[in-house]
């Protein structure tokens, strides 16, 4: 449990060669923190300049798929915090755009609800990251995109082919949500 804690503050201190050191004495990094249920992982994703130590913990066997208490994975952390490097260093290590947490959601559904560097976007359409992705009222990305006034994600979905008749629950396109909410 000691050695737990410590692992998660050489994490969070950014630390590779203390993250590997343990990593080869046997430690698993698949582990969730028990005040935060975040894993190292996760945790290294929300982290600027924290690419040595993602890569460090996938080395020493993190799986890109391990999912905090909460349901999210390492990709989806990077998004809302809108870490680009994170999410490319995850990217070309293999992470799947198309992980979905507990609620059935992807990395680029996040990515048009909080905005920020349009990049994360994009990246995550580039590496071929499944449009549609459907909330429980029926919100795409796209509604998403609108809603919240993110215009240059809103252009890369469109571009990357993104359904502009696409309906919500209430019967309403990404226009009539612009509209709503005086986008």
């Amino acid at each position: 449990q000691a050695n737990l804690k410590k692992f998660m503050e050489y994490v969070h201190m950014l630390n590779s060669e203390k993250v590997s050191r343990l990593l080869e004495k046997g430690l698993d990094p698949n582990f969730h923190d028990p005040d935060t249920g975040e894993c190292p992982l996760t945790a290294a994703a929300q982290l600027e300049l924290s690419s040595d130590v993602i890569k460090a913990l996938r080395n020493g066997g993190a799986h890109l798929d391990f999912r905090t208490r909460e349901g999210m994975t390492a990709l989806h952390k990077a998004v809302r915090s809108r870490n680009h490097a994170a999410l490319l260093t995850l990217l070309d290590l293999g992470a799947s755009p198309d992980y979905k947490d507990s609620r059935g959601l992807t990395p680029l559904y996040h990515s048009a609800v909080v905005g920020g560097d349009p990049c994360c976007c994009e990246l995550l359409l580039h590496d071929h990251a499944r449009l549609g992705c459907v909330d429980e009222n029926g919100w795409q990305e796209i509604h998403q995109a609108c809603r919240y006034g993110h215009v240059q994600h809103l252009e890369h979905l469109l571009f990357y082919g993104a359904d502009m008749c696409a309906q919500n629950a209430s019967g309403n396109t990404a226009l009539h949500i612009c509209a709503l909410y005086n986008q």
